[in-house]
């Protein structure tokens, strides 16, 4: 008998405690912070995929777009530069009005805003076909469309497009690396499309001039450097 309400006793005592001990309630917190330690990486990770396959998608939207363009004046919009200047830096735009080959310029997710938190759309830059062009004198011929990618930087001298002229190499060290997250997901590379006239790249000129191209004898003939390929009169491959 004094063994059984001694049982009932310590069962009583055991139901009346409220709460957790300090022991329990750090073995949860430990637990809690392992398993975040293990997911938060990889939800990291999937978050960069799923913005390079975005990007991708609307660079190829964005290619399209400027084809159809092309078909209709015969010509490309203006390079584009991503914190939004004058029409003649915006070239972009010029898909969305007055004819709507694309409904709007989606915001780059991997524009590097500085501090100001401001999203920024995708850059644009190529040879321009200005010369003697009087209705147009922004427009280009030969032109790329490109991200920083992950890592958020502009590689210009060595690992990315060089944003004035893309359609040429800087010098012989320049290489332009696609983005490939194989090497890591937040590995350096852009990400990119060219297009336009492929006469033009690997061609060291500001605007199109093809009697002057001529006159240099291939002087002019630097190459543009796309993973470690050299292009000439010809576009690199679209991602």
């Amino acid at each position: 008998m004094r063994k059984k309400n001694h049982f009932v006793g310590l069962l009583h005592r055991r139901a009346g405690r409220k709460g957790f001990t300090l022991i329990e309630l750090l073995i949860v917190i430990a637990i809690i912070l392992i398993l975040i330690a293990i997911a938060l990486p990889n939800f990291l990770e999937a978050q960069i995929r799923a913005r390079v396959v975005k990007c991708q998608g609307e660079l190829r939207s964005m290619g399209i777009a400027m084809d159809s363009y092309f078909l209709d004046f015969k010509t490309y919009p203006a390079e584009h530069e991503d914190d939004y200047r004058g029409r003649n830096e915006a070239g972009l735009f010029w898909l969305t009005s007055p004819i709507s080959y694309i409904s709007e310029i989606p915001e780059d997710p991997f524009a590097n805003s500085g501090t100001t938190g401001q999203r920024r759309s995708y850059e644009s830059g190529g040879i321009e076909e200005g010369v003697n062009m009087l209705q147009c004198v922004a427009c280009t011929a030969t032109w790329a469309i490109f991200s920083d990618g992950p890592d958020y930087a502009e590689q210009s001298g060595g690992g990315g497009i060089t944003s004035d002229h893309p359609h040429y190499d800087d010098d012989a060290t320049d290489n332009v690396l696609t983005y490939s997250p194989t090497n890591g997901s937040k590995s350096s590379g852009d990400i990119f499309i060219f297009g336009g006239d492929p006469y033009w790249i690997g061609v060291r000129m500001g605007s199109v001039n093809k009697k002057a191209y001529k006159a240099a004898g291939g002087s002019l003939d630097i190459g543009l450097t796309v993973n470690n390929k050299k292009y000439l009169h010809q576009l690199p491959p679209r991602n």
